[in-house]
This record gives C-alpha cells, sequence and structure tokens, in this order.
C-alpha cells in the first residue's frame, strides 16, 4: 500500500468521467461503471484515500477537474496545449479514432482526410477529436459538427441526414450500439485517423499535492506490473 501523509488521506478526491461504454458508464445500480473505472478503483485500493466517482458530460468533466481541488478526470488525451492545465498521472487506455458511419451509404467514398472533409463529422464539445480537425483544416459548421454529450452519438448517424460520420473506436462503438439497444451492423468503419495509438490519462486538477499524483501514479503503475490491469481488460 502506498500510504499518504494523515493531511493528504484526509482529503476526499473526485474522479470525473464522461459516458463511454465499455470504458466509463452508469450501471442500473446508478454508480459509476466500465472497464477504465474498474482500473481507478483497484489502484486505489492501494492507497488510502477516500473518493467519489461521477459522470458528466465531457466539456464539464474537463472545466471541473480543472477548477476543483483534489479532482481528477479520466479518459484525456495529453498534448502542448493541455499540459499546463492539469496534474498527469499515467496512461489508462491505448485507443484509435475511426471515421464511423452508417453502412448503408454506399455514396460514401474516402481513402484520405481530404476526401472525408467532403463530409459532416460530429465531434465532441472540447474533446481532443475536435482540436484533432481543427488542426487538420475542418471548419465548424461546415464539415465539423459540435455536440455535448456522448451518448447520443451513434443515434446521430441514424436520425440525421447530414452527419455522415462520428469519430469514435471500434470497442467503442460496439459498447455504444449494445448500450443503446442497437444493431452493431449498422455501421462501418470508413477511415482511420491517428498513426499510432493514442495514450489516454488520468489527469488532475493543479489544486492537487504532487504527493498524491505520485501515489496514483505508482498504484496504478503497481496494478499493471502485478496483472491486475490485463485481467480487467481481457476478452475486449
Amino acid at each position: 500500500m502506498f500510504v499518504a501523509s494523515t493531511q493528504a488521506a484526509s482529503q476526499k478526491l473526485l474522479f470525473l468521467t464522461e459516458h463511454s461504454p465499455p470504458f466509463q458508464f452508469t450501471n442500473e445500480s446508478n454508480n459509476v461503471a466500465g472497464l477504465t473505472t474498474t482500473v481507478i478503483e483497484e489502484a486505489l485500493k492501494l492507497t488510502s484515500y477516500d473518493y467519489d466517482v461521477k459522470i458528466f458530460p465531457w466539456a464539464r468533466s474537463f472545466f471541473l477537474a480543472q477548477a476543483k481541488e483534489n479532482t481528477c478526470m479520466y479518459l484525456i488525451s495529453r498534448d502542448k496545449e493541455r499540459e499546463k492545465l492539469f496534474k498527469w498521472v499515467t496512461p489508462i487506455l491505448l485507443t484509435n479514432d475511426y471515421f464511423i458511419g452508417l453502412s448503408s451509404r454506399t455514396d460514401i467514398k474516402v481513402n484520405n482526410i481530404e476526401d472525408v472533409k467532403k463530409y459532416n463529422v460530429a465531434v465532441l464539445k472540447e474533446d481532443r477529436t475536435y482540436y484533432d480537425l481543427l488542426k487538420l483544416g475542418f471548419v465548424e459548421n461546415k464539415n465539423l459538427f459540435v455536440i455535448n454529450d456522448s451518448t447520443s452519438m451513434l443515434k446521430l448517424l441514424t436520425k440525421r441526414k447530414q452527419i455522415d460520420f462520428i469519430l469514435a473506436d471500434t470497442i467503442n462503438v460496439k459498447y455504444r450500439a449494445i448500450f443503446n439497444n442497437m444493431d452493431y451492423d449498422l455501421f462501418k468503419t470508413y477511415f482511420k485517423l491517428n498513426k499510432k495509438p493514442i495514450e489516454l490519462y488520468l489527469a488532475c486538477s493543479l489544486k492537487i499535492s504532487t504527493e498524491v499524483i505520485n501515489n496514483l501514479s505508482q498504484a496504478i503503475n503497481k496494478i499493471k506490473e502485478n496483472g491486475t490491469y490485463d485481467k480487467i481488460f481481457e476478452g475486449q
């Protein structure tokens, strides 16, 4: 166990995340569950911290994790723009971004990112995918549409004809379909955006002690070393 100082241990930590099955979601008991939530909980068993886990829309979690003391969020990518906004713990998950559309769309032809720009892509507000596409030349309200809640992303493709793609990991799409009682075969992977896997982190407010950051990092690395992490993700 990574024992915190008396003062640090007495401070309750708040972990924020978004709805993104199978990694994070609210279960039937109204508790936050999922694969990466389990990673956080297993790591915290090695510490003396009391904590809560809550789900909010991505943009709200992103804001609160910067503004509130002793608050962390997962999963979040790390880049130059975000580096100074948080204290970074450690990567939790590797992911890939795919342009996902309806499998029934015989009119969509894409071989490169320039082809994708001819279509309309929906992304989450303040999400890394939003900023990634802006850097690649996508234009908001032209071929880039911003939404506030990831819960409805698959429904956008089936109900709003002006939306051609969303950006998501294929595992994520599979479980979003299950969660929404939708047929996974309705959706098709058209194009992969990233060339190498993207690291998604646990990151915390600047208003948190370095001791807590070090203890969280050591605890997560420990469950990676002892096989607990791999057992959580078996079969995925």
